[in-house]
Formats: C-alpha cells, structure tokens, sequence
C-alpha cells in the first residue's frame, strides 16, 4: 500500500554530447525544420517545484545537437532584459535526496551549488528548466513569455522563433497533496494559514467531524520500515535534517519549532505525513497520508479536519 517518495536528481549538465546517438547521419549532417516541443504552451507556476517543458522532438535530426535560449520576450514582443540576467543559486544532485539525511553536510555530500539563469536550458535536448529558486516577482512578473530557441548541429543552425510560451502565475508558499485514506475515513479539509510572516513555528490541529480537537496523542505515525529492529515514521516527529528541534503536545494541538524554511530543506521537494488511529475518534481504525512542503517563514496554522460517517 506505501511507497517512499523517490526523487528524481538532475543530471544533465553531466551529459556528454558527443556519445548521444543518432537515427540518421550523413557528413554533411540533417537538421530537421519540423524541430519543436510536444507541448508548445504551458501554464506554469513559479516558486515551488522545479518546471520542465520536456525535450524537443529532434525528428531524426544528425546528432549531437546544441540548443540555446536565444531570446525571451514579453507578449508585446518586447525582449524579457531582466529576466534573461536573472540567475539564481540552486543545486545540482549526483545522489539520491532520501530525506533521511541529518545535517547540511550530509546533503552536500549529494549536490553541487551552482549559479543558473532562472530560466534554463539543457543543451543537449532543449529541456527548459525553471528552478524552484525562481522566485522574485519583481523580475518574473505573472503573464505570457515567449522563447526563442536556437539550434546547431554538424548539418547547421537553426532559430525557432516563439519555440515554447510560458503563462506564468505564482505558487502558494505551500503544497498539499492527499495521497491516500484507509479504514474508517472518507477525506481530509486541510488548510495552511501563514499567522505571522515571521518566525519558525508549525501549529498543527486535527478536528473530529464535529469540529472538536483531537489529543494528538491519539494519532500515531504509520511505520514505513520492513525491519522490525528499525523504525521509519512518517510524522510530525521527522521533519528532515533534525527537525522539528522542539516537539511540544498540548491537548488540541502541536507545536513544532523549525530551524529554518523551506520545509523540507531541500527546495521543490515535499514531506510525508502519514497518520492512524486504532478507532478511540470514531469507532473504527483509519489511516491517512500526504504530502506537504512549507515555503516561507512564519508562524503557520495547519488546519486537518477528518471526515467520516
């Protein structure tokens, strides 16, 4: 029934282009007009994940190819300035994030930090990337950019004008996805109220059918681990990188004190929480997990409220 998260890695600065093979080669090489994106308009929300257009299909073009951004534009045809200077610190992963890791040393055992344009491209197949760090409004402002593409290869170069539209609006400083119930429970109202824009600190309440609080303590992490002299808990007790530093039960709610936002550490990624109770709420065995992130800091309200018959 549970599957720990896998996360994909970025490894395509790693790609040699030279050893790509090709469908069709000849001396002189063949460079395909019909080059373009499967998708060539998409509606995009910055801040939260990490954004990728997909590769454009080479269409038997001669292999290796090169792409380049050329130009990004506004709707009005204006050149985009700002946001082409625009670079961002990010992370680029040869490890696998498990989320088990304890300290910030351990993660950058797994990573590189490198300095990107926000909005970048894979040379090797054209894959513009959008990183999770791309969040400054005043540069990437809502609306409609247009990108042109360049691409060469051993049979010439080739500019695809307006190649991928972006509509671009902003991402909550939150993500929720329910994963899944089991038992007794038909669905969960969850809600996240950012109280103060400052701080570091999660309040966390679960409210029966009739709105009333329930104990925490009553609601237990549900044990991912195949090893019976191991524990793998996935609950408001293991946040990543040590956190929560201060674990507190009140009788209605709990108080977590963070080190630090994002929540997890780890940009575009997300949490897993994963909680059951033996029946004392509502008469029968239930079980419920999803996944969330916490973007900015603050005093956050997370709000879950059960259903069931």
């Amino acid at each position: 029934m549970k599957k720990s998260l896998n996360i994909q890695c970025l490894f395509w600065l790693a790609i040699t282009l030279l050893t790509i093979s090709c469908k069709k080669d000849s001396s002189d090489g063949f460079l395909s007009p019909a080059l373009k994106y499967t998708n060539p308009s998409i509606k995009i929300a910055v801040g939260a994940s990490l954004i990728q257009s997909g590769a454009m299909v080479a269409d038997e073009s001669t292999k290796p190819l090169e792409f380049t951004i050329d130009a990004i534009h506004y709707e009005d045809g204006k050149i985009a300035d700002k946001l082409m200077a625009y670079k961002v610190d990010t992370y680029f992963w040869q490890a696998e994030y498990t989320g088990k890791e304890k300290t910030v040393q351990e993660l950058d055992k797994k990573r590189t930090k490198v300095n990107r344009p926000a909005v970048d491209i894979n040379p090797a197949n054209g894959n513009i990337v959008i990183y999770p760090e791309s969040s400054d409004t005043t540069i990437f402002t809502k609306g409609k950019y247009i990108i042109d593409v360049r691409v060469k290869n051993s049979g010439g170069e080739r500019l695809i004008k307006s190649a991928l539209t972006i509509d671009v609006s902003y991402a909550l400083p939150y993500t929720y996805r329910l994963a899944g119930l089991d038992g007794k429970i038909t669905g969960l109202d969850v809600t996240f109220d950012r109280q103060v824009n400052t701080g570091n600190k999660i309040l966390v309440y679960v409210l029966k059918k009739d709105g009333t609080a329930v104990d925490p303590k009553t609601l237990l992490g549900y044990d991912y681990s195949s090893n019976p002299d191991v524990t793998d808990l996935k609950d408001w007790h293991n946040l990543g990188l040590n956190n929560p530093t201060k674990y507190t039960e009140f009788p209605d709610h709990l108080e977590l004190e963070i080190a630090g936002f994002p929540l997890p550490f780890v940009s575009g990624q997300v949490l897993r929480i994963d909680m059951y109770n033996n029946g004392d709420i509502n008469g029968g065995y239930f079980n419920y997990w999803f996944d969330m992130s916490i973007l900015k800091e603050g005093i956050w309200k997370v709000t879950i409220q059960l259903k069931y018959n």
